[in-house]
């Protein structure tokens, strides 16, 4: 219940708000990635809560989970994906943790 609870104090158009100023962008700028006019992007900013479809392509444009980091407290640091393309002995070959060979080695 603890996410329902934390719903009520989150007005999601204010953080949004932060958001773009962090990333220095523009209303304007803002509006032509979520593909809106500038007066619905500025309609944003004053909502309390927006449908999920729109929040998800927002968290695409700001680069921000703002479901996961917002309403479920999470914080997330970027993640890296480095594809590396090798085979079962040049696994075993490289510094890397037990397990994070395992892996590897299931998905082969």
């Amino acid at each position: 219940m603890d996410f329902i609870d934390n719903t009520r104090n989150i007005h999601i158009g204010t953080i949004i708000k932060e958001k773009l100023k962090e990333k220095s962008m523009t209303i304007t700028d803002f509006a032509y990635k979520i593909n809106r006019e500038r007066t619905s992007a500025r309609d944003i900013l004053k909502r309390k809560s927006l449908d999920t479809e729109l929040l998800i392509t927002i968290s695409k444009v700001l680069d921000y989970d703002f479901i996961r980091n917002v309403y479920y407290g999470e914080k997330t640091s970027p993640t890296l994906f480095i594809a590396v393309k090798t085979n079962e002995n040049e696994i075993k070959n490289l510094d890397l943790p037990e397990e994070f060979i395992r892996l590897i080695q299931k998905k082969n």
